[in-house]
């Protein structure tokens, strides 16, 4: 998809070389803006406009990420578990009342009792995830997205002067503090 939408080699090659592909498309889109206003083919309200855009599009890329990361609050796990309990104390009597047998009423309530009991227990996973969690891979993960911003350099626009004495490193070059395998184990996914 990338190649297909951005004809450019280049391009395509640096993002696909990023770990967070929206970001840097978002980055790019905000250079290529900055350009034609340098270029004069923007006026001034026509960039600030297109600008603010491009901005508001980043922050809905940054806000979803945190939105995946956030973990649930715990009243909204505790609450549901309240609602459980209520739901499972008069699941029994609603289905005797309903004319079900006795023995199917114990099965079904067995039964659902036992998926939402499982389900409560995923919730309390959910609601604590940094038992689960590794600390080490997340804050790698952030201290390699604030790399990225300050260091990898998208390629020239067409048209557009850059230093030659700038050295546009590559994001395997930017970690080296941290080893191989650590490099490694970062991922498109987890930088989402």
């Amino acid at each position: 998809i990338v190649n297909t939408m951005l004809p450019n080699k280049a391009d395509a090659e640096y993002v696909l070389a990023q770990r967070q592909k929206p970001i840097v498309v978002v980055t790019r889109i905000r250079q290529a803006i900055h350009h034609l206003g340098k270029q004069g083919k923007l006026t001034t309200a026509e960039e600030m406009a297109l600008d603010h855009t491009a901005h508001a599009l980043s922050e809905v890329v940054t806000t979803t990420g945190r939105i995946r990361a956030s973990p649930i609050p715990t009243l909204y796990t505790s609450h549901t578990t309240r609602l459980l309990t209520f739901y499972l104390f008069f699941l029994p009597p609603a289905l005797h009342w309903s004319g079900l047998d006795r023995l199917i009423t114990i099965l079904v309530t067995w039964a659902v009792g036992y998926a939402m009991l499982g389900l409560d227990e995923l919730s309390h996973l959910c609601e604590q995830p940094f038992r689960v969690m590794p600390m080490y891979q997340i804050s790698k993960r952030s201290m390699t997205a604030v790399a990225d911003a300050f260091t990898c350099r998208p390629p020239p626009l067409d048209g557009e002067h850059v230093d030659d004495e700038v050295k546009t490193l590559s994001q395997k070059e930017l970690t080296i503090y941290w080893n191989k395998q650590d490099a490694d184990v970062v991922t498109d996914d987890e930088m989402e």
